[in-house]
């Protein structure tokens, strides 16, 4: 009988999902169980199928994210082995896969390990997280380097909402909202508030608080 591991490859991407099957079916150790676009019906297979690996994209198109159902699956299934993937340089979300129990964390496009060294170190029962991971920047602005000021701004842009209201959410004037935003938009050199809004979004930036009615008691 087969005694190779069977690891389970969720992403929305196809071209990544592909290669990542394919780099798995090449190594004479493991085999692909199930090649799944989208986290929510991972979750699914997972509960009717044996695996013991799961490398799954913290981004979907659809449906629930990568952290929520590695954090899920962890939860229900402690024994199985779960490495989230990213090709964004979010650091943050790093640190919330630790917070989750997620056993490793590999950055795509960063990683100074290949991929098959952070699978056989996490089958050993190892937890694989680069401790240099890559700096995330908005624009031109490393994430880093935003004050809890800017980081409620963009919380609040990638709602949509007008200046008044991020205004009142946020207890300052209308004008001087308007101030912060043209001094974000000089930092980073973005010049359009929908593509400031997309790409904190895209970086995570929403996770930050959106100052609600708790903050203000």
């Amino acid at each position: 009988m087969d005694d190779r591991v069977r690891v389970v490859v969720v992403d929305d991407q196809r071209l990544t999902r592909m290669y990542v099957d394919l780099f798995v079916k090449s190594s004479t150790r493991y085999e692909v169980a199930a090649s799944i676009p989208f986290a929510e019906d991972a979750l699914v297979w997972c509960r009717e199928n044996e695996a013991e690996l799961v490398i799954m994209d913290v981004v979907m198109e659809r449906g629930i994210d990568g952290m929520s159902a590695a954090a899920r699956l962890k939860r229900e299934k402690p024994e199985l082995k779960i490495i989230l993937a990213t090709s964004m340089a979010q650091p943050e979300w790093m640190r919330q896969a630790k917070a989750a129990g997620i056993d490793s964390f590999w950055y795509k496009e960063y990683s100074r390990l290949p991929l098959l060294e952070i699978m056989d170190r996490t089958m050993a029962g190892e937890r694989v997280y680069d401790d240099r991971p890559p700096q995330a920047t908005l624009g031109a602005l490393p994430t880093n380097e935003l004050s809890e000021r800017e980081k409620s701004l963009l919380a609040c842009l990638t709602l949509g909402i007008p200046n008044k209201e991020i205004a009142e959410r946020l207890h300052l004037s209308p004008r001087t909202v308007k101030n912060y935003l043209d001094e974000l938009m000089d930092k980073t050199g973005i010049h359009s508030r929908t593509e400031l809004a997309v790409k904190a979004s895209r970086l995570g930036l929403t996770e930050h608080t959106h100052t609600t009615k708790e903050e203000r008691t």
